[in-house]
């Protein structure tokens, strides 16, 4: 173990005691701070990194028991290991102590080798219960990273089993994500969206094939059925309770609907559309009109911005769509990274488009 990692605060109102116990911690490398009294000892919890507190009990004040149940209730400082100093046998306070968190307790007068090794044990098991809360951590990443990629696979599935319209998903994900960090949604809520709209059409998956696969306009029969993938994809994903397939839910629900109430399934109007179906109406749209789709060709990009403008007020939140057209070179700026891609796919192999691909997204990030 390297000591000198660890800062390890002494508090006790009897000098001499601070004079051994600080003595004998610096001969093998900890690094020492000191505190007369328990206020003394709260002031500096709260300004600086402690690994391990060495807390004498009977104290003036503020008691070593009312301290540890101070540093215990507070999250910055409830992690840190508390050993209590006493000279004290009585069992009822040496409870008391256990009770509001003492990690462990050394009798005066104590021995250096009892010191070092319980000041030692101390430090290692909170370094071992760190490093198992990083491994579950690192654990639970793994975990949801799956479930994500899982997700975006099966909205790829829903919108129609070929390359194209999992790059659709992919892109309407960096749509979303980036048109709700500008609206000033925080980073955590904008990510989880980002993901939840991966199954903006999962209700496609209850579309059968000659509907969702068929080349040229629908009939008006078949786009009656079409537009149940709506009800399909709330239906699948209402029975989960977790916040990632609630948000989910509204926007498989709510991306069909329009600010002015001609939208489909529930016809809502403005500012009853949640605003994460009116951020992902944007991003569905403007990426489906960009790119080539089994069914139509693309449009051009002046008449995706004259029709995405035109339909401000109508179709999408006119405040979205301002703050789409302010920050238009970062959406353009995705676009043209995956336009890159899709004439890169036609021309060369993916080992030789992944290398290039590097190479431009460095130029473009710039």
């Amino acid at each position: 173990m390297d000591k000198s990692k660890y800062t390890v605060l002494i508090v006790d109102d009897v000098l001499n005691n601070t004079i051994i116990i600080n003595k004998i911690l610096t001969s093998v490398g900890y690094n020492i701070i000191t505190a007369a009294n328990g206020q003394e000892a709260l002031e500096i919890v709260n300004s600086r990194d402690i690994d391990l507190i060495l807390l004498d009990i009977m104290m003036p004040v503020l008691s070593g028991i009312e301290v540890c149940r101070y540093l215990k209730i507070e999250p910055k400082t409830a992690d840190i290991p508390v050993i209590f100093l006493t000279a004290s046998d009585d069992r009822d306070m040496l409870a008391t102590a256990y009770k509001v968190g003492a990690a462990d307790y050394i009798r005066k007068p104590f021995f250096k080798d009892e010191l070092l090794a319980r000041v030692h044990n101390s430090l290692s098991l909170r370094d071992h219960e760190i490093n198992l809360e990083n491994k579950i951590i690192e654990k639970t990443k793994d975990i949801a990273d799956t479930q994500i990629e899982l997700m975006y696979t099966l909205g790829g599935i829903a919108e129609g089993h070929s390359p194209e319209t999992f790059k659709h998903v992919k892109r309407v994900t960096e749509f979303t994500y980036l048109l709700a960090r500008l609206y000033g949604m925080d980073k955590k809520e904008a990510l989880t969206l980002r993901d939840a709209a991966s199954l903006h059409d999962v209700g496609k998956l209850g579309i059968i094939d000659t509907i969702l696969h068929k080349q040229g306009k629908l009939t008006n029969a078949e786009y009656k059925i079409m537009k149940k993938h709506v009800d399909h994809g709330v239906s699948m994903l209402e029975k989960s309770n977790l916040p990632l397939f609630k948000i989910a839910k509204i926007v498989a629900g709510e991306h069909h609907e329009k600010y002015d109430g001609t939208g489909y399934p529930q016809g809502l109007k403005g500012e009853e559309i949640h605003i994460y179906g009116r951020i992902v109406a944007i991003a569905d749209v403007f990426d489906a009109l960009s790119f080539k789709r089994a069914y139509k060709d693309s449009w051009t990009t002046n008449d995706v911005l004259s029709y995405m403008k035109e339909m401000s007020g109508s179709h999408f939140d006119p405040n979205l769509i301002n703050i789409f057209f302010d920050n238009i070179d970062e959406f353009l700026k995705i676009y043209d990274i995956h336009n890159h891609k899709i004439e890169l796919d036609r021309k060369f192999n993916t080992k030789k488009r992944n290398k290039i691909m590097n190479w431009l997204l460095q130029e473009l990030r710039g």
